[in-house]
C-alpha cells in the first residue's frame, strides 16, 4: 500500500478526517522509527495515543452514525469493539514486555490492517448516510 495520505481517504466530515489524519501520521511514525532503530519511544507515544483515540474517536464516529440512522451501525459498532480489543491487548502487552521491535513491527502491521479494511472500506460506506443527514 501506497503510505500517503490523499484526498480519496477523506471522508469530508472535518472531525472524522482530522482523527482519521492523526492515526494516519501516528501510524506512519512508528514505520520510520522502526526503520530508524527508535521504535521504542515512538511505540511508546502510539499505545498512549491509541487509548484516548479510541475513546474519543469512536464517541464521535458512532453519534454520527447513530444520528443519521445508519443500516451497518451494529456492525460497524463491532468492528469498533474488535479493535478496542486489539488496542487493549497491544497496551497490556506493552505493559507486560516493554516496546521491542518485534511489538512495534506487529502494531504497525495491525495499525494498517485496520486502515485498509475498516478505514478504507467501512469509514468510507458511511458517507453518503451522514451526508443526507
Amino acid at each position: 500500500m501506497n503510505w500517503q495520505w490523499d484526498n480519496g481517504l477523506e471522508t469530508g466530515i472535518e472531525k472524522i478526517d482530522e482523527q482519521h489524519k492523526e492515526l494516519f501520521r501516528r501510524i506512519d511514525q512508528l514505520e520510520l522509527a522502526i526503520y530508524k532503530g527508535a521504535a521504542k519511544s515512538e511505540l511508546k507515544q502510539l499505545v498512549e495515543y491509541l487509548d484516548s483515540y479510541i475513546i474519543e474517536h469512536f464517541k464521535t464516529e458512532e453519534k454520527l452514525l447513530l444520528n443519521s440512522d445508519y443500516p451497518a451501525f451494529p456492525q460497524h459498532v463491532a468492528q469498533h469493539n474488535l479493535f478496542r480489543t486489539l488496542c487493549n491487548n497491544i497496551l497490556n502487552e506493552y505493559k507486560q514486555k516493554g516496546g521491542d521491535n518485534y511489538l512495534a513491527i506487529d502494531v504497525d502491521k495491525q495499525m494498517r490492517k485496520w486502515w485498509e479494511n475498516h478505514i478504507m472500506k467501512m469509514d468510507l460506506a458511511y458517507v453518503p448516510y451522514i451526508k443526507k443527514s
